[in-house]
């Protein structure tokens, strides 16, 4: 982990509210699928940093999917080519890919989004090309984003909109049966993960969960991203985020 200033590459809108940044990686710091990175312009307000998961690595480049949905993000999609801003990272517990692909050859192994819980997925799914059979099935309000960046390294994509107005009407679990997987990886909201992972419990398979939370210092100190865990309150930026799903205690 270190903080530096990285450069803007380019950052774009690619559907309401979402925003793909990518920065010049001068650092090629070591980064596991599923890590993330806090972020921060130049600008003195607001103070703390955003929380960003890794979308991909690629040729020294780090990029990032996010959602507008505060200050901080409005100063990030601001961001223009050329443009520095401070990132720390890689931090957290990311994807344990031999963990994911154990013994078996080509696994079975399906990533469930909800929303931009897309946003890990492009590098797991680039991490584990070659060594699994990787399906995505993904929900959404209304049009789906970030879903063509992902086809160059899933076999079979499943998608829901809770409008209607692409793939199967409804949630995202409407679009799969766990049964079929080996390993089920879901990152999204939490009626969504707490949903997958029931669902992966009655057919007793192996579900991995990357959990969400608001962060304000992003390596455990302040201890604001707890959860609650068969091991106690976990930090879900230092602890996690990516946890066995077992483990998850999510509240009623």
């Amino acid at each position: 982990m270190t903080t530096d200033l990285y450069t803007v590459i380019s950052n774009k809108q690619v559907a309401p509210s979402i925003f793909s940044m990518t920065v010049k990686d001068h650092l090629n710091l070591p980064v596991q699928p599923g890590q993330f990175h806090m972020l921060k312009t130049l600008a003195a307000e607001p103070l703390l940093p955003r929380p960003l998961s890794i979308n991909d690595v690629e040729n020294e480049t780090l990029t990032f999917l996010y959602e507008v949905k505060g200050d901080g993000t409005k100063n990030l999609a601001a961001l223009t080519t050329g443009q520095q801003l401070r990132i720390t990272g890689p931090l957290g517990q990311g994807f344990n890919i031999d963990g994911i692909v154990g013994n078996a050859r080509l696994p079975k192994v399906l990533l469930v989004a909800g929303g931009i819980g897309i946003a890990p997925f492009k590098y797991l799914a680039r991490s584990l090309a070659k060594k699994a059979t990787v399906s995505l099935a993904a929900g959404f309000r209304s049009n789906p984003y970030a879903i063509d960046d992902l086809k160059e390294f899933v076999d079979d994509i499943k998608i829901a909109t809770e409008d209607g107005s692409y793939g199967v009407e409804g949630r995202v679990t409407l679009v799969f049966n766990p049964v079929d997987f080996d390993v089920v990886i879901a990152c999204g909201p939490t009626p969504m993960m707490r949903a997958v992972k029931e669902m992966c419990k009655q057919a007793k398979v192996k579900c991995i969960l990357s959990m969400e939370a608001r962060m304000a210092c992003g390596i455990g100190a302040c201890l604001g991203c707890t959860i609650r865990t068969t091991k106690g309150m976990l930090r879900v930026c230092a602890d996690g985020p990516v946890f066995d799903a077992n483990e998850v205690i999510f509240n009623d």
